[in-house]
């Protein structure tokens, strides 16, 4: 498997342009932090996430890169989806006992603006929480605080696997 790898490595790198090795460059520093447990998945890694997190009030950011435009040359709405159920959904799990876990049941976001450069940050708060269900509102912004995008995520509260 990892002769496979450094030949399809080396390939890849062969036919790269600047903005491939950049991209691949940042995935790899990414993959590495995976690796040394400075962050808890591949996916927060490889976007490059910081989060800030209080028990009101979770924020999310990454980098806006050519790794998460689309066709358009602009953030993908999938990314930003998933930034702001990130922010929700850590905010949601961090109001719980350490047995609980809330997973997504429900996602909507309405899309008001975009951004090109700097970075992608979603804010997030609390806005019910029973016993079975949380709800858990939020908004992306660029650098400046212009508003991006809004959502609302809904979480059922399981039973944490051990």
């Amino acid at each position: 498997m990892k002769e496979l790898l450094v030949t399809q490595f080396q390939q890849i790198i062969s036919n790269s342009t600047e903005e491939d090795l950049s991209i691949l460059s940042n995935w790899m520093d990414g993959f590495e932090k995976k690796q040394r447990g400075e962050k808890s998945t591949y996916l927060s890694a490889g976007l490059h996430m910081e989060r800030s997190l209080t028990d009101d009030f979770c924020k999310v950011s990454i980098p806006i890169t050519p790794l998460i435009h689309n066709n358009l040359s602009i953030p993908h709405g999938g990314i930003i989806g998933v930034l702001l159920d990130t922010a929700m959904g850590v905010l949601a799990n961090n109001s719980l006992p350490e047995d609980r876990a809330a997973v997504t049941t429900n996602l909507s976001v309405t899309y008001l603006a975009t951004a090109t450069e700097g970075h992608l940050h979603a804010h997030a708060t609390i806005s019910h929480k029973g016993r079975q269900t949380i709800v858990a509102t939020g908004e992306v912004t660029d650098d400046q605080g212009k508003l991006l995008a809004i959502g609302t995520g809904s979480f059922f509260v399981i039973q944490r696997s051990r």
